[in-house]
C-alpha cells in the first residue's frame, strides 16, 4: 500500500483524523504530526524524514492552510522533492491562491462523505504522476525590447559592442601602422603614410551599447525588464538560481499568509522565525553574498521603482524572484533576491 504524509493546519484536525483514519483501514501507511506547537530543529528534521519517506502527500487545502506557514512548507518541501502532492478542498479558498496547489488535480470534499473523498485520493494515488505546470496570477511577463542596430557602411563600421571589440580594433591599427612604416623603410610611399585610413579609427569610436524604448522604466517590473535594462547599461544578465528562487517563493508565500494588519506592522525583510535573508540563503545551500527586495502594494511596481531599490547592481550575478497579485486582496507580493555567486 502507499506511504501517505498529511499536510494540515491544526485548525482542520477534525477533517484530518477522520481521513488518517480511513486510509489506515484501507491499509495506508499514513503519518501526519500530531502536535498543536510544533518547534525546534529536532521537529524540523522529523517532518522532512516523513516527506522524503512519503509517496504522496495529502494536503487539505483551506483559509487556515494558505495562512500556515508549516503547511507551505511542507508543501514546498515535497514539491523540491517531486513527491505526488494531491489537494483535498475542504472549504471555499481557491485553489489559484497557491501555485502548487492550483498546478494539481483538486479533490472537491465540500459536501462529499468521508468514503467519496477517500476513494477519490486513492484513484489520484494510483495516476501517473504529472501535474499541470505551475502558473500563478502574476503582472504579465513583458518581452525585452529588440534594440536598434547602426546600419554598416563600407565607410563607418558597426561601433564595438564591447571592450574585446575594442581591443581587437586596436590591434588591426597597430599592425597596420607597423606594416606602412616597414613598407615605407623599403620602397618610401609618402601618401600611404599621410593619413590613417578612416575605417580604422572609426572603431575605436565608443558609444553606448544600447537605449530602452520610451517607457520601459514605467512598466511592471520583471526579470526580463531588469535583464534588459542590464544589458542596456553594459551588465550581464542575471542567472536564475534555484536556491534563491526557494528562498523567493517561501517567502513570498509566507508575507501572504499574513493578515493585512500584521503585514503592515511586519518586518518584511525576515521570516516567520526571525531570520534575515543571508540566514535563508544559507539554508536553502546558497553561499554568496544576497541581498533581498521586497515590496507589497496595491497599485504597480515599475522597473524603475526596482532599480531605486537596487542601487548599484554589477556585483550581482544570481537571481531569485517571485510577484503574485493576490486574488481576495488585490495585493501585490513582490520579492527579489540577488546574489553575488556561490
Amino acid at each position: 500500500m502507499t506511504r501517505i504524509f498529511i499536510s494540515y493546519s491544526s485548525h482542520d484536525s477534525a477533517y484530518a483524523d477522520s481521513y488518517y483514519d480511513a486510509l489506515t483501514a484501507r491499509g495506508h501507511e499514513v503519518w501526519m504530526d500530531r502536535a498543536e506547537l510544533k518547534g525546534g530543529q529536532e521537529w524540523v528534521r522529523i517532518i522532512q524524514d516523513k516527506i522524503r519517506w512519503a509517496d504522496s502527500m495529502v494536503v487539505l487545502w483551506s483559509a487556515s492552510a494558505l495562512a500556515s506557514t508549516w503547511v507551505e512548507m511542507e508543501m514546498t518541501y515535497a514539491h523540491t522533492l517531486r513527491k505526488k502532492i494531491i489537494p483535498v478542498r475542504i472549504d471555499d479558498t481557491s485553489p489559484q491562491e497557491h501555485m502548487i496547489i492550483n498546478a494539481r488535480q483538486v479533490i472537491d470534499a465540500r459536501g462529499a462523505d468521508d468514503e467519496t473523498v477517500i476513494e477519490r485520493v486513492e484513484d489520484s494515488i494510483g495516476k501517473a504522476h504529472n501535474p499541470r505546470p505551475i502558473t500563478t496570477r502574476t503582472v504579465p511577463v513583458e518581452q525585452p525590447p529588440t534594440v536598434p542596430v547602426t546600419p554598416v557602411t563600407e565607410t563607418t563600421p558597426n561601433p564595438p559592442r564591447d571592450k574585446r571589440m575594442i581591443l581587437g580594433g586596436a590591434a588591426v591599427l597597430v599592425v597596420v601602422v607597423v606594416v606602412v612604416l616597414a613598407a615605407q623603410a623599403l620602397n618610401p610611399l609618402p601618401q600611404v603614410i599621410t593619413r590613417t585610413p578612416p575605417e580604422i579609427t572609426a572603431t575605436i569610436n565608443t558609444t553606448p551599447l544600447a537605449t530602452l524604448p520610451p517607457g520601459t522604466l514605467d512598466q511592471a517590473a520583471t526579470l526580463e525588464l531588469l535583464n534588459t535594462w542590464r544589458v542596456s547599461n553594459g551588465l550581464t544578465p542575471l542567472v536564475d538560481h534555484a536556491a534563491l528562487q526557494t528562498v523567493a517563493e517561501q517567502h513570498t508565500s509566507y508575507l501572504r499568509s499574513l493578515p493585512l494588519p500584521e503585514l503592515e506592522s511586519a518586518n518584511l525583510f525576515r521570516n516567520a522565525d526571525g531570520q534575515d535573508v543571508v540566514f535563508m540563503a544559507n539554508e536553502a545551500g546558497y553561499s554568496g553574498d544576497v541581498t533581498m527586495i521586497v515590496e507589497t502594494t496595491d497599485g504597480e511596481f515599475t522597473l524603475q521603482n526596482l532599480l531605486d531599490k537596487i542601487g548599484d547592481q554589477a556585483q550581482y550575478v544570481d537571481v531569485g524572484i517571485q510577484q503574485v497579485r493576490a486574488i481576495a486582496t488585490g495585493k501585490l507580493y513582490f520579492v527579489l533576491i540577488l546574489g553575488t555567486g556561490n
